[in-house]
């Protein structure tokens, strides 16, 4: 370790040049709204218990002559690991940790580093239980600040929107916190963000885990630039941070180790664990999703999560139907990406919400804003082209769940040829029939997924309709005859192969498609399975009361994988990601099963058990495969 120290402090004043023209940006004091202008004061300190000193930023509203205004305020906590300095900038709304229009409207906001990132002391571990303790001690010391009321509210997107979710539950009863709007904001990193139903996802966790090595050595120089030294220092113990923290991260990719699994390093990190304890300190949470955002699958489960804790009731399982819902639980998803939430021509202004939430949970003032439930409606849904919806639960009390069959000739059909009338498949007098697609690593790329694992990156180019080949290497399609009528999706998806293979392992990767009567598909849904860690958690899966499959949920740990055997008919259940859609009158239902999703899924570790393997996708009587879809009744209100 000592011998690396040299080359890292070189490291960090080459950094510390590349840094030197990133100074803090200006404040903008020429707000319209709100009535205050704002003043911001830089690097205070909050001492923690344990010696670390964290930094941060205080913004104020200050009166026509530029002077702080006497308040009280309610303060807003932002926590990020991005640089304190920016919090203020950035496309979302207070994604970063800041919205000057909510300080304009007499707000105190504070923005924090992370602990070992910035000017914060300590090390950086990704949402350890330090950093849960080093938020709560953030938002107690904001609450004391002068011109503050004593209530506290948090605000952030992605990093800080997690950041937010062990706050509120390490912060404790009777708290000075009492509302937090977290946007983009997992329930389980590793199967949010790591994996797609354990297939590796490169594209996503490289990015970040190395843009967090980088932003920590740089973000030094930026927060601290009227003390260089110390600069240095802290951008020299960031910087050798990468060495036990990403490097381990990347090399469990490549070689299988421990963290490319599911494991207890990984579920200290799931917010999911930590949902009653965020209830039971009586914390209102107003969550923010994108149907394009990396989190999509686990902002839903947020959601439920929280609404069931507040009733008492288990955490990881599905909402009843016909259970109330509290309006202090409530979750926004629409069309959006990542870094685009509110955006688009289906977007709204996220400002006004966000000030509708905090002016009634942190003032006691009524406002009013439609996508604020008073009525037990929680659950905001904006659909691709601006259709909307408030319901009450996830799954969707509205939804009935309709079982769609892969048949002959490519064909998706709600029913099947030799069923009786529910829909069940008679034994089989036939030999098996099926599809047959052969592995391999390159697959469709400027896809939905594309997109939705570059955190919004090429959104423009890969998220507009297109026409696709009707099926690429290693694919195979199923279509649906044209709709007769609109069919509106909503809610969880459950696919489920019965399939061959010569190989010992087997990689599954599936999209479901909206198709134009003018051959233009958009992508809706999709999902992935690694066959070898096909083995599900039969607790935590999702059915209903007719065995339809809503949400698989694979136990995906080190001793959960078996092989796949070798010429044996093998049943795949696959989670796909929610899907909240309409498709019109005239559109098919397409599945598209590949065995690749480029760059998104490269089974570093896996590819001497994969390579060369042939699938042969069953669908006869006796071995079925079935995707079961949540269909809305359509007189369902806007």
């Amino acid at each position: 370790m000592h011998c690396r120290r040299p080359a890292v402090v070189v490291a960090s004043a080459i950094i510390a040049g590349l840094a030197s023209s990133c100074l803090p940006p200006p404040i903008d004091l020429a707000g319209t709204t709100g009535g205050f202008g704002v003043a911001v004061e830089r690097n205070l300190t909050i001492a923690l218990a344990d010696g670390r000193v964290l930094r941060a930023d205080v913004y104020r509203p200050t009166d026509p002559d530029g002077e702080p205004a006497p308040g009280p305020f309610p303060v807003l906590v932002g926590i990020t690991p991005y640089g304190k300095s920016f919090a203020a900038e950035g496309s979302v709304p207070g994604g970063n940790g800041v919205n000057l229009s909510l300080v304009r409207h007499g707000y105190l906001a504070v923005a924090v580093d992370v602990p070992g990132t910035g000017a914060s002391d300590g090390s950086f571990d990704l949402f350890d239980h330090d950093e849960a303790v080093a938020g709560a001690a953030a938002v107690r010391w904001a609450a004391d600040l002068a011109g503050s009321n004593g209530r506290v509210g948090m605000i952030g997107l992605s990093y800080s929107a997690i950041a937010q979710l062990f706050t509120a539950a390490e912060i404790g009863p009777r708290s000075p916190l009492k509302a937090i709007f977290p946007m983009a904001a997992s329930v389980d990193p590793y199967r949010d963000l790591f994996v797609s139903g354990g297939a590796l996802n490169v594209l996503s966790p490289f990015g970040l885990l190395f843009s967090y090595g980088i932003t920590r050595s740089i973000t030094p120089f930026t927060e601290l630039s009227d003390d260089p030294l110390a600069a240095i220092a802290h951008a020299a113990a960031n910087a050798d941070r990468m060495g036990s923290f990403e490097a381990v991260m990347a090399a469990d990719m490549f070689d299988n180790g421990p963290r490319r699994y599911d494991g207890e390093w990984w579920q200290v990190r799931a917010p999911e664990r930590i949902l009653s304890r965020i209830a039971a300190n009586d914390v209102a949470v107003y969550l923010v999703g994108g149907l394009y955002d990396v989190f999509q699958r686990g902002e839903p489960l947020l959601f439920s999560g929280l609404q069931n804790a507040a009733a008492g009731r288990p955490v990881d399982r599905p909402m009843p139907h016909g259970a109330p819902a509290t309006d202090r639980i409530q979750l926004l998803t629409g069309p959006w990406t990542h870094g685009g939430l509110g955006e688009g021509p289906d977007g709204i202004d996220l400002t006004a919400v966000q000030l509708a939430w905090f002016d009634r949970h942190l003032k006691g003032l009524t406002t009013s804003s439609p996508w604020i439930s008073t009525s037990g409606r929680p659950l905001h849904v904006i659909e691709p082209g601006g259709d909307h919806y408030h319901t009450s639960a996830y799954p969707l009390p509205d939804a009935d769940v309709e079982r769609w069959w892969l048949g002959p000739n490519h064909a998706l059909s709600p029913t099947v040829e030799g069923a009786d009338p529910a829909g069940t498949p008679l034994p089989s007098t036939t030999g098996a029939t099926g599809d047959t697609i052969d592995y391999t690593p390159l697959g469709p790329t400027c896809t939905a997924s594309t997109v939705q694992f570059a955190a919004g990156l090429f959104a423009d180019e890969c998220l507009v309709p297109t026409v696709r080949p009707d099926a690429g290497d290693g694919e195979v399609l199923y279509e649906s005859a044209p709709l007769t009528a609109p069919m509106r999706l909503g809610g969880p998806v459950g696919l489920t192969l019965t399939a061959t293979s010569t190989t010992s392992d087997t990689l599954w990767s599936v999209a479901i498609e909206d198709v134009a009567p003018d051959g233009t598909a958009s992508t809706l849904t999709g999902g992935a399975q690694q066959g070898s860690l096909r083995r599900l958690d039969e607790h935590r899966t999702w059915t209903d009361a007719q065995g339809h499959l809503l949400m698989a949920y694979h136990r995906l740990r080190a001793d959960s994988r078996e092989p796949v055997p070798i010429g044996q008919p093998v049943r795949y259940a696959i989670e796909l990601r929610p899907v909240f859609a309409t498709l019109a009158t005239g559109h098919r239902l397409r599945l598209r099963v590949g065995t690749a999703d480029f760059p998104h899924l490269i089974p570093l570790g896996d590819l001497s058990r994969l390579a060369g393997g042939r699938y042969r996708i069953l669908h006869d009587r006796a071995h079925p495969s079935t995707l079961d879809l949540p269909v809305l009744d359509r007189t369902i209100a806007s």
